[in-house]
């Protein structure tokens, strides 16, 4: 089946012949323009207002109550309004829409701050660049190429001219100022008041959009006005998500340039690029012509955020050895030297090829993808050692430290402020405002009253938060214990970490995929996993007599050192647990309970005996020594505050070797709790000296915490 359909173009009538999926590609072109955003035609300016000094007969306002898009959309189609819209300010406080006859180059036209309003002005009216041809320009150019004075389009003096007529109405044919309204492929032009035929009419000169403003390198600082791809689309506003969705919002990130439709390159790409208003097109690359010279470059520091930095450290500050930039193992990358080549992408140098904080590189370690490389200084900027320090638990901490104790940047807070308890919700006169006290820039706090004192996020996908390096006004906080009751659930299981096919730690199921143990079984806090493996539901681990079918082995996904000082660590496991009679969580104790001198509680592990298999799973009965005792019995040569707990005391009962990330576990009514990690100590269940562990209720709130913020393996 097919049919004629009648498309009018101007005063010419085209016929086309057309099938079904014509009628539908032309509907579907259509509704595509139909849903174009009003917004698309404006350049934005917050917080000001536009205003006239001496106002006259050309300038007009007209104002009503109405929502933004249909304020946007009234200005550009001219409806309904006594005068040709250039611009409108819109107040948000109290959703007021006012249309304005002027811009900012208008006779008397003045800007005033005003954190209220948000100003909108046709681009066609404010920039002098133009797209393609130039057909839109509303630009106030008055003078060609060669230098000669335009005519005005009302006169016919000294040049006759058809553009006089009542036709032409809607090109904005004002003044003398440069249009192009016959579409002429020179761009604007004007007749000239030059009498010669020969110089009857000239262009103007004005340049295209993407020769304004040439880019250096990849593009990443380019703040020009080119807002059209290189096959023509036109951008979709950086501040829409219509007609595609996106992360790139000016807010989120508010140093990349991402002003309304500007093609802007915000996370490293070849060039700059944007997203455009065709809906089957989410993105091109723009034809921007390039600069052709460098960045400063430096080799002993870097500068700025370090697009310069041509050194030759290749290792992260935790140690790890950087990945090369020719090389897709272990992270595949999209930042292939030949693709950049003013970046000096070599080897495995630290770089920064897309703009990010400092340099960086791609990590040899599978579970690392990217780490900076902060241990580069910063030219006229040595490090200097940070004297300030945080009083109790660092809650009402305003200093300065913006850097974990890993030595990684803080991330803004505000790329968190729906992710976490410092953001309140409250209601004032039926609106909701988010509050954010005190948590300004990438600066360390403890919004949460963590008692390990002043952390912060990172960017780093592996190291998503952590502690920062701020230390305590005093050498020890006491910290009052809140004596309650244990909650109650499952028993428990002990695990087995073995490196290489060698017992080497134990550990404690606390869920289905996280295990509780010592952080000295690992060598590192970013060790290599491949030569680590967890066993679960095996008690008897004797050379040729091990029945591993009753149990199951889980590959780790992640290690996450306990707080400084703690000792801990925390296992991630590649897969959950499967539970069985042999594999079964044990009970997390409630944040800071205590436990009664005397209480006998039980310690589980493979370590050393007299005269019994040491690879068999054991558990002996250890009495609870208060602190101030144990203190005591070893005489004071121990430093043990509220972070530790104590057990033990008799010969040969206690902790030793292959002991190590085992549980101390309490009984409470019909549930048994984990109390207690034991870490390397001080030789061999000595007589009269009790043995040392980690206080787990101590570091609850730091468990839960890692429960709750950390990302999924995968993402890792």
């Amino acid at each position: 089946m097919s049919f004629t359909v009648i498309i009018a173009v101007g005063p010419q009538i085209t016929t086309v012949k057309r099938g079904v999926s014509g009628l539908n590609a032309c509907l579907i072109d259509f509704i595509s323009e139909g849903r174009r955003n009003a917004l698309q035609d404006y350049q934005r300016t917050d917080g000001v207002r536009l205003v006239v000094v001496s106002p006259d007969s050309s300038h007009f306002t007209k104002s009503r109550k109405l929502s933004m898009a249909k304020c946007a959309r009234a200005c550009s189609r001219n409806k309904r309004l006594p005068f040709t819209c250039r611009a409108f300010l819109y107040d948000h406080k109290n959703r007021k829409c006012q249309w304005l006859s002027f811009d900012r180059n208008s006779p008397g036209a003045q800007t005033h701050q005003d954190f209220n309003y948000q100003l909108y002005q046709k681009k066609d009216y404010v920039r002098e660049c133009i797209v393609g041809t130039g057909q839109n320009y509303r630009g106030r150019r008055s003078v060609t190429v060669s230098g000669i004075l335009c005519q005005a389009w009302a006169s016919p003096i000294p040049h006759e001219h058809k553009f006089m007529s009542k036709r032409f109405k809607k090109k904005d044919l004002r003044e003398n100022y440069c249009r192009n309204p016959d579409n002429s492929t020179v761009g604007p032009w004007c007749f000239t008041t030059d009498p010669q035929p020969h110089l009857r009419h000239q262009e103007c000169g004005i340049p295209q959009c993407s020769q304004v403003e040439c880019i250096i390198c990849n593009g990443e600082d380019y703040r020009g006005p080119m807002d059209h791809t290189e096959s023509g689309k036109e951008c979709q506003r950086w501040d829409l998500e219509e007609p595609h969705k996106h992360l790139y919002h000016p807010k989120r990130y508010p140093d990349k340039g991402l002003d309304d439709n500007y093609c802007r390159n915000p996370d490293g790409r070849h060039r700059p690029w944007c997203f455009t208003t065709d809906p089957n097109t989410p993105w091109e690359y723009c034809n921007i012509k390039a600069c052709g010279k460098h960045v400063e470059e430096t080799t002993e520091c870097y500068q700025g955020r370090g697009e310069g930095y041509r050194g030759t450290v290749d290792v992260t500050p935790t140690g790890l050895t950087c990945q090369r930039w020719d090389s897709q193992f272990p992270h595949n990358h999209t930042f292939i030297p030949q693709a950049y080549p003013c970046k000096d992408l070599r080897e495995n140098y630290c770089r920064n090829p897309d703009g990010q904080d400092s340099p960086w590189c791609f990590t040899t370690d599978p579970r690392v993808p990217k780490m900076f490389c902060t241990n580069i200084p910063q030219c006229g900027t040595p490090n200097k050692p940070v004297n300030d320090c945080y009083e109790g638990f660092g809650e009402n901490y305003q200093g300065e430290q913006s850097k974990t104790r890993s030595n990684l940047p803080c991330a803004p807070w505000q790329d968190h402020s729906n992710r976490y308890l410092f953001v309140y919700l409250c209601v004032f006169s039926g609106e909701r405002v988010l509050l954010m006290g005190g948590l300004e820039g990438n600066y360390c706090r403890n919004p949460d009253k963590d008692k390990h004192g002043p952390w912060c996020y990172t960017n780093n996908s592996a190291i998503p938060w952590d502690y920062c390096n701020v230390k305590p006004c005093e050498c020890c906080i006491d910290v009052l214990f809140i004596k309650t009751l244990f909650s109650h659930t499952h028993s428990w299981q002990h695990v087995d970490l073995s490196t290489l096919s060698v017992h080497w730690c134990g550990g404690s199921l606390i869920r289905e995929k996280w295990v509780l143990t010592d952080r000295q079984c690992f060598s590192s806090c970013v060790p290599d996993l491949s030569e680590y493996k967890v066993w679960l539901g095996v008690s008897d681990i004797q050379e040729g007599t091990v029945n591993w079918s009753a149990g199951q082995e889980v590959s780790i996904a992640h290690v996450i050192c306990g707080p400084e000082g703690s000792s801990l660590a925390l296992i991630r496991l590649s897969k959950p647990a499967l539970p069985a009679d042999n594999v079964r969580t044990i009970q997390l104790p409630v944040a800071g309970c205590s436990i009664r001198e005397g209480t006998i509680c039980k310690m589980y592990g493979w370590g050393e005996t007299k005269g019994n298999d040491d690879d068999v799973l054991k558990a002996v009965n250890l009495p609870i020594v208060s602190n101030e005792r144990c203190r005591d019995m070893h005489r004071g040569s121990l430093h043990i505050t509220n972070t530790k707990i104590c057990a033990g005391g008799n010969r040969n009962e206690g902790v030793c070797e292959r002991d190590y990330g085992g549980p101390l576990v309490c009984q409470d009514g019909d549930i048994r709790v984990i109390v207690g990690v034991s870490v390397h100590g001080r030789g061999c269940a000595r007589a009269n000296q009790p043995g040392i562990f980690i206080n787990v209720p101590f570091y609850t709130q730091w468990i839960y915490k890692v429960f709750k913020y950390y990302p999924n393996p995968e993402i890792i």
